[in-house]
């Protein structure tokens, strides 16, 4: 059987990441390697490792984050059901921070009304509350509160990115908004939206949640840029549609100084190219993919 994510993998994590904190002047060579063991399954031989799509070779995980120059970003694309995925966030934010290089952090999760929420909480992290941070319940406190927390520990700032709910209303019926898409970025998108809700919401709504989509991208764009720390590494907690470069913020904008790591649960099949998103173009979505453990998804469509 697929291993599940729990709740238990989340205190064991926190628990990992501050038993690291805490011997961090001993232990100055914590690495993915030593990390990312949490993440292999015997029921799937990419579990726990990290592959190159443009070098199509596997990236040693030890070294990964040492690639990332001070003042870029690297935009962490998530399953947002996978505690996996929130859980490597963590990790990755604690790793950053022993290396004293730990920037900004940007969240999909937390939006621009939030900020002095999260800026207020930043100066006290041990007190944060989803109640504090005014957390939005469609985003499960349960799911995030390992990122956040270690994020408003170690990260120079933390970024509610995404726009209002009064905002999306507002893009949502908004028809003199367009977005400015080739028209095989929009073919693949209104079929992609489609999908995502079952096949159930009518086509002629399909245009108005592509301008709510396209507002959401170009919101997290302008509070990535506007909140670079040049002297970090900076991350984007994001879903992997936000963060690819056929359809997510990087097609917009070639001002920001990014890279892409998508996670992906894996399974028995152990070719790292059958997990490829698929796209409209041949030109990879992303960087690098990181394999998790198998994980059951419930469909919201049954």
């Amino acid at each position: 059987m697929p291993w599940k994510p729990s709740s238990s993998a989340t205190t064991l994590i926190l628990s990992v990441i501050k038993a690291t904190s805490l011997t961090v002047s001993l232990c100055t060579n914590v690495s993915s390697a030593d990390t990312l063991k949490h993440f292999r399954s015997p029921d799937a031989a990419l579990s726990g490792q990290i592959w190159d799509l443009r070098a199509e070779s596997f990236v040693d995980s030890a070294n990964f984050l040492t690639q990332f120059e001070t003042g870029t970003w690297l935009l962490l694309g998530e399953t947002h059901e996978n505690i996996d995925h929130h859980n490597i966030q963590a990790l990755l934010i604690n790793q950053l921070a022993q290396q004293n290089r730990m920037g900004t952090l940007a969240l999909e999760m937390a939006n621009s009304d939030q900020q002095s929420l999260l800026d207020a909480t930043q100066k006290d992290p041990n007190s944060a509350t989803p109640e504090q941070l005014e957390w939005h319940r469609g985003w499960p406190w349960e799911w995030y509160e390992a990122p956040v927390r270690t994020g408003l520990e170690q990260a120079s700032r933390v970024v509610g990115a995404d726009i209002t709910r009064d905002s999306k209303m507002a893009a949502y019926r908004d028809e003199s908004l367009e977005v400015p898409a080739h028209p095989e970025y929009t073919e693949y998108m209104l079929d992609l939206l489609y999908e995502s809700h079952c096949g159930q919401m009518p086509k002629s709504q399909l245009g108005n949640m592509l301008r709510v989509q396209y507002a959401r991208d170009i919101s997290m764009r302008d509070a990535m840029l506007a909140n670079t720390d040049p002297e970090g590494v900076n991350l984007l907690l994001a879903g992997t549609v936000h963060t690819r470069y056929d359809i997510g913020i990087p097609y917009w904008t070639k001002a920001l100084n990014s890279k892409t790591l998508l996670m992906v649960a894996a399974s028995e099949d152990s070719d790292p190219k059958s997990y490829y998103p698929q796209s409209y173009t041949d030109e990879p979505v992303a960087d690098y993919i990181l394999f998790t453990p198998p994980t059951e998804y419930e469909s919201a469509c049954e």
